[in-house]
Formats: structure tokens, sequence, C-alpha cells
């Protein structure tokens, strides 16, 4: 008998235990519903104090931290997606807070949860003690949040600054944590709302260490990088570059796709707008997925516009004005410029081979033809501009006594008409590759008809009409229904308060019938064409037609 007793006690504290874990500790204050009739809420009013700061500054979904922005005394609580006309449970409590009682004043639930949060409607909640009471709003958000507090730190480019970290998604475990951030990019940071790199740390033998960590709405990650989608009102460009190139190139190999994901962010109490979560490339770590070997042995540089260049070594481009190569890595021992550039040598020396066929069977050894076909078709099927003399990454694999160079993007964001002064404004121009036109104009080991053949796979797959709708409508029902777009455009002034990828249709829509016709050019004409023949290293874009014809008349 008592060994029942103590086995019913027992599965009574499991219980409890667990009503804790899901609801919350009894010491919170737990939101009460909205009353039928206001004035209950004038009642609390008429017996108590307004006070002079806000009396909760804190929340917890179903123990998940909801984001609070302290400038105008409104939480925003992440709903996740997908929620319908229904409302998923809600139990908010203000952690720690047992005298405190807490009370909607608006029922959101006269609303639908899919009207409230594509529309972002405010509703209003009240504090309330025995001797005073203060209001403060609720917005119910779809995307997941990231909060992070400097602690008064400035956070600079050339530094990293200590910071405390929370994420939350929806049905999801928070992700609580130290970290240290600094700026990242170039042109970005004249602007207010900046681009961070973001790295998660633990105090390991008297030293922040980086750690790898579940990140809510994301997955398992040690840094992330928070792009700010600037310069682009339909923030969809750089994820759907990505997108695409993990149908080309997967994302499990070296050097393979990103991983993304929209996040709202609030810096130091303060609602700081949508940004796209983006997994960072460690070099190091991309060369042990191709062997522990290769980080004895290879190098890994990328092309980039000198003037950006502020905080790696470089090796100014021989042909090309204002242009170079950065080193991102270099193989064990290489202790001098010399031995950190050795393994740019011989793809240099391809632009020096002035003997036709001397340069197609030296290109044929040292090019893994195939990468830089898919990354060079990615790039003009995207209208992608900035990612040949920039934003390449250059791969140098030493193999055989010789050494075999692939190809990556860095950056994906001047894509789909976004400078439309780089192709022209009927997208009828050809993006200078000229290491790659040369031996296209040559048809080096029959490359052009291998080109002619991976461009009609991807017509026929990331290049269709289908496909590129699919994901736009994705990035559309993600940025427009979770309300995110809106509160960003609010923010910083965007036009766009609503997504729209119409401007990426209609690139694709002229820009993919331009290459249609580059790739039958290519196999119907035996010798040079002069859109790959006027290619050169100071050029960015050339026309692919005669002067007077025009593919769209």
């Amino acid at each position: 008998m008592k060994r029942a007793k103590l086995l019913l006690g027992m599965l009574g504290m499991l219980a409890l235990l667990a009503a804790v874990v899901v609801m919350g500790s009894p010491y919170d204050a737990v939101m009460g519903e909205a009353p039928e009739n206001i004035e209950e809420i004038w009642a609390i009013e008429d017996t108590r104090a307004e006070s002079a700061v806000p009396l909760v500054t804190e929340l917890e979904n179903h123990g998940v931290p909801v984001a609070y922005d302290a400038a105008v005394n409104t939480f925003y609580c992440t709903l996740g997606m997908g929620n319908g006309e229904a409302w998923p449970e809600i139990h908010l409590a203000a952690p720690g807070k047992k005298q405190l009682k807490l009370r909607f004043v608006d029922d959101y639930r006269y609303d639908w949860c899919i009207d409230a949060l594509r529309d972002g409607y405010v509703y209003q909640a009240i504090a309330y003690t025995d001797t005073e009471f203060s209001y403060f709003d609720i917005v119910f958000t779809g995307l997941p949040q990231l909060c992070f507090d400097t602690m008064g730190a400035e956070i600079t480019k050339e530094a990293d600054t200590p910071v405390r970290v929370t994420m939350a998604a929806y049905g999801e475990e928070p992700l609580v944590s130290s970290g240290r951030m600094h700026l990242r990019g170039a042109s970005t940071l004249l602007f207010d709302k900046k681009s961070y790199k973001l790295e998660f740390t633990r105090e390991r033998a008297g030293r922040d260490k980086k750690i790898e960590l579940g990140v809510p709405g994301f997955g398992m990650a040690d840094d992330i990088a928070l792009l700010p989608c600037l310069n682009d009102e339909t923030k969809m460009r750089d994820r759907l570059g990505w997108d695409l190139w993990a149908q080309l190139r997967g994302d499990d190999e070296p050097f393979g796709a990103r991983k993304t994901a929209y996040v709202e962010v609030f810096k130091d109490g303060e609602y700081f707008g949508l940004y796209l979560m983006v997994e960072p490339v460690d070099v190091g770590e991309e060369l042990a997925l191709a062997g522990g070997s290769r980080l004895l042995t290879d190098s890994v540089y990328r092309t980039a516009a000198l003037n950006f260049s502020r905080d790696r070594e470089y090796y100014t481009h021989p042909h090309r004005e204002n242009a170079g190569y950065e080193l991102y890595y270099a193989p064990a021992g290489a202790d001098s410029f010399e031995s950190r550039f050795a393994g740019l040598e011989a793809y240099i020396g391809l632009t020096k081979i002035e003997d036709d066929e001397a340069f197609a069977a030296r290109a044929l050894e040292i090019l893994d033809v195939d990468a830089m076909l898919s990354y060079a078709l990615l790039m003009q099927g995207g209208a992608i501009a900035d990612n040949f003399f920039n934003n390449m990454y250059i791969w140098a694999q030493p193999a055989q006594g010789g050494v075999t160079y692939r190809f990556a993007p860095w950056d994906l964001d001047v894509s789909w008409g976004f400078e439309r002064h780089e192709i022209g404004e009927e997208y009828e121009r050809w993006l200078f590759f000229p290491v790659l036109d040369r031996m296209l104009n040559l048809d080096a080991g029959g490359i052009r008809r291998q080109a002619y053949d991976m461009w009609r796979q991807m017509r026929a797959g990331i290049f269709s009409m289908e496909y590129l709708e699919e994901k736009l409508n994705e990035y559309t029902y993600l940025l427009g229904e979770s309300g995110a777009l809106m509160r960003d455009a609010e923010r910083w002034g965007n036009y766009m308060t609503y997504p729209d990828g119409y401007e990426i249709l209609t690139v694709a829509q002229m820009r993919w019938p331009v290459i249609d016709a580059a790739m039958e050019m290519l196999i119907a004409t035996d010798g040079p064409l002069d859109f790959l023949t006027n290619s050169n290293y100071n050029q960015k874009a050339g026309d692919i037609f005669p002067a007077g014809e025009e593919l769209f008349e």
C-alpha cells in the first residue's frame, strides 16, 4: 500500500513538473483573456495608479522568450506559419512575476490568425498589481526571432564584440547563448541597417570558444550571417540564388549551397527589421569535407574589387583595373606572399598564354570544366552580374603534380536585374568570364556542346518558369503572410510593403530566351562568335547580337 502511495506521489510530481515545463513556473504571472465588458478594465484603472514605467518587460509563450521593443512598449510573439484562420494555443507569462497580473484588453480571438499575422494587428494588454497598472501592446508574427544585446558596446568591422543572444521560433526549443559579432560587407557599412556576422560562444578554459547550437528555424550552426537585403526590395534575390545553386551542386559537397532562412531581428531592445540568415562559408570546414589532407595542400581565393578589399591579403589582377584576388586560405607552411599565392599561379598563367592551341590544352588540363560551366551558366541565367570579377571563389586543388580549379559563389545579391546597367536595359548581354569565354570560342574539348546540353537541362529544371514561380510563391508566402516585410518597410521606409517577385519573373522571361539564342549560336557556328571574341578584362557584359539585331522587336 505504501509503495502504491509512493508511486502515485511520484507520478503526481512528474505531472506537476511536466505542467511547469509546458505552462511555465507557478511563480510566473499568466496572461488572462480579455474581459467580456471593458468596464472590468476601467475598474482596474480606477483603483490603481498608472505606473511611470512598464510593469512587464519580459514575456514567454510556452516558455519561449517573446521579443520586446522597449521604445514602443510592444512585444512581438512568434506563432509560426500555417495557422490559417484558427489560433494556436497561446500561453503568455511573465517569468518570476508572481505578484503581477496580466490580462488582454483586446480579444485577439475575434480575428483570424492569418489576418493578424499578415496585417500586424496590435492587441493591447494590461499589467497590474494591487496598487498600480501599465499598458503594453502585443503583435503576433510568423517568422523566427533573433534578439541580441550588445551591453552598451559598439559593433565594428575590425573586432568581435561580445553579445547576448536569444532566438525563438514557435514550436522549437529557444536558443540562449553568449556570442560575438562584427560588421560584415562593404557598401552596406554606409547604411544604418547593418550586415552582421554572429558566432555562438561558450567559455572554455578561460576563453570564449565557438560552439555549434540548434538555431531555431535554421538548424545546427556555430555561426550565421545576417544580411539586411538593403538594395533588394523583394528580399528574394539572395535566397533564390542559393536555392538554385543547391539544385545544381547540392548542399553537402564542398562549397555547396548555403542554408538560408528569414528572421526578424531585435537589437538592444529595438525592432531592427527583416534579415536573411545565411550559413557563412568556413573555408577550412569546406576543405575538410573534401578530405582532411586538403587542409594542408589547397588554396582558396576570392575575386574582389580592391576598393572593398580591406582586411585580407590580395594579388592584383594582371589585366583588370581595381580588381584582384583575396586570399581566403593558404596551405600549411605558406609563410610568404609568394607561397600563399602559389596556388593561383597556374590560373593567372592562363590569361597570359597567347597561342590558342596552347591555351586550350592548358585550360582543359587545370580547370574543372563541369564545375566551371554550372557556375557560369547560373550567373548567366540569373543575370548575376557581380560574380566573375567579384564574389567568386577560386579553389585550387593540387592533384597529380599539377592543380585543378573549381569555382563557387560568395554572394548572390546583384542578380535578377538588380543592376540593369550592368547587362543592358533589355537584358540582351553576355556576362564576361574571359577564361571560359575563350574556351567556348575555341570549342576547347567540345565545350560548346557540353555548355549547350547543361543549359538545356537547366531550362527544363531550375530555369523553367514553373520552378521559378514555385520558389517566388514560397518566399512571397513567408514574407507576406508573416507580416515581416510590412514591418521592415515601416521600420526602414522601403517602398515595397507586400512581397512581389514580378520583376524577377520579368527578368527571367526576357533573359532566358537571350541565353537560349546564345547557346544555339554556339552549336550552329564553327568559328568564333563576336560576343565571345569581344570578351575582355575591363568589361562586365557585351552584346550577344550584332548591331541592329534584337531578339525582342
